[in-house]
């Protein structure tokens, strides 16, 4: 029997414009039946910080500062807090349509999704959970505009540590799902970029949680062979389509940057 095939797009780093507007684009052409479940990974050239969906710039980050420290600031299509996108991560994203993973709300949707990114972890050599509880949190920390400054359902954690976090939008039946994955954290960059974070992130880096340094192609190959496994499909290395690209440079050119 001949596995289902998956797209498996490596990007390299592009600016945060041009990758939250290259998962949008993908995201469109697979609801339109245009393309297949597609991973793709990427980074970030020049750093950015990405909001959530719904956050206000000026209530989640120091822009001065951002521009201080060549950092651009971004909105995602999906929802959560704000991000810091460095060097030293791995950014992934999911696009797939509800259906074919056989659920039905975001949170199913999270956790289908969780089990290629521990299998990956797995054979990192971390065990990872995901958090089916919002802990208990504080007025401050329930409106702490960082990501990795709290944890939520939707996040993976190794041990207490939070270690992936990941955003989902949901759009005629096809699901998009970003997730960040800090090889490192910056916290000199992250202090200076929240400052009005009630708390140092409840993070851990990949190379930390491991106890050894992992490289970022190590990283992709994990990735694309846990989903392999956890999905049962194969995936067929590929670049994004032109209708995808030209979609892409539409929205880049008309988005409105948070900065």
């Amino acid at each position: 029997m001949t596995a289902e095939v998956w797209r498996f797009v490596s990007s390299g780093p592009l600016s945060g414009a041009e990758n939250m507007a290259l998962d949008e684009a993908m995201l469109e052409a697979h609801a339109a039946g245009e393309t297949p479940p597609t991973l793709r990974v990427y980074g970030w050239q020049p750093p950015a910080v990405s909001l959530g969906r719904f956050q206000r710039a000026e209530a989640s980050v120091d822009l001065r500062a951002c521009r201080a420290l060549a950092i651009d600031v971004v909105r995602r299509p999906t929802g959560g807090r704000a991000i810091l996108h460095t060097r030293d991560e791995v950014t992934f994203s999911l696009v797939v349509s509800a259906a074919r993973l056989g659920t039905t709300g975001v949170m199913d949707a999270y956790r289908a999704l969780s089990r290629g990114i521990i299998a990956a972890l797995r054979s990192l050599g971390l065990e990872a959970g995901l958090v089916e509880r919002d802990a208990p949190a504080s007025p401050a920390a329930a409106q702490d505009p960082a990501c990795f400054a709290v944890k939520a359902r939707c996040d993976l954690v190794v041990g207490s540590a939070k270690l992936v976090g990941s955003a989902q939008v949901q759009r005629n039946g096809a699901i998009l799902q970003q997730n960040s994955l800090p090889l490192r954290l910056s916290l000199a960059d992250w202090r200076r970029v929240f400052p009005r974070s009630s708390q140092a992130p409840e993070a851990v880096g990949l190379c930390d949680a491991a106890g050894r340094p992992v490289a970022w192609d190590e990283v992709a190959q994990a990735l694309r062979d846990g989903f392999a496994s956890a999905f049962a499909v194969r995936f067929d290395p590929c670049y994004p389509t032109e209708a995808e690209l030209a979609r892409a440079r539409d929205r880049t050119t008309s988005r409105i940057r948070a900065t």
